[in-house]
């Protein structure tokens, strides 16, 4: 069965080739959703993958969304954590934005934890990012305002699986790029910059997702 994935090249375009590494035929933007045809390839220790007749992507560039997830009903947004690290060292989460028909409105970037703690745990306190799975935002289309270290914006989500983490929402962090032990979040997902608070917004606002998903880059 093919698999959706997602253009993940934070801002570059991405070259498609008639075979792997071969003739440049088409640039996607970052962001833009493709469907998985095949099997990838090892070619000289890199691997390629098929998103159509005579049409390869490296795969490194490529987020797989789980048919699951977007086969849940209502809007959704999805958080794949990455290897890429903004403000001294907080994981970057590619997240997209992605209305009831499954199209992607827009992808935004995401922390969640703090410098030096970035592995999710259900250990409650820790200050680390949120556990990886499926969770449900607590008034969807809601959104609140919080003061402080929530950057003006709240809405609260709850996770779908057992944990001891509690207290848990999306919100905007002014503190994304102050390079300090404090920098990051207690272990909500956040966006980094008042650009991606608006868009976050007016996503929430606008389409009312039922679903958040957080989950680790393959």
């Amino acid at each position: 069965m093919n698999s959706t994935a997602i253009v993940t090249t934070y801002g570059d375009t991405l070259n498609v080739r008639s075979t792997p590494n071969g003739e440049i035929v088409e640039v996607l933007q970052n962001g833009t959703p493709v469907t998985i045809s095949g099997e990838s390839v090892n070619v000289e220790g890199e691997m390629w993958t098929p998103i159509g007749t005579n049409r390869w992507v490296a795969a490194k560039f490529l987020t797989i969304i789980n048919s699951d997830i977007l086969n849940l009903p209502g809007s959704k947004i999805v958080a794949t954590q990455t290897q890429e690290q903004i403000g001294g060292g907080l994981q970057v989460y590619q997240t997209q934005l992605i209305d009831n028909i499954g199209k992607i409105i827009n992808t935004v970037r995401c922390v969640s934890g703090r410098i030096g703690q970035q592995i999710p745990s259900d250990e409650p306190g820790s200050q680390t990012p949120l556990p990886f799975g499926i969770y449900t935002f607590d008034a969807p289309g809601v959104v609140e305002e919080a003061p402080g270290e929530f950057g003006g914006v709240w809405s609260g989500i709850t996770p779908t699986f057992p944990t001891q983490r509690l207290g848990l929402g999306v919100h905007y962090d002014p503190s994304a790029f102050s390079y300090v032990s404090q920098t990051g979040t207690s272990g909500c997902l956040a966006t980094p910059t008042i650009e991606e608070r608006e868009i976050m917004t007016s996503f929430i606002l606008q389409y009312q997702p039922t679903h958040l998903i957080v989950q680790k880059a393959d």
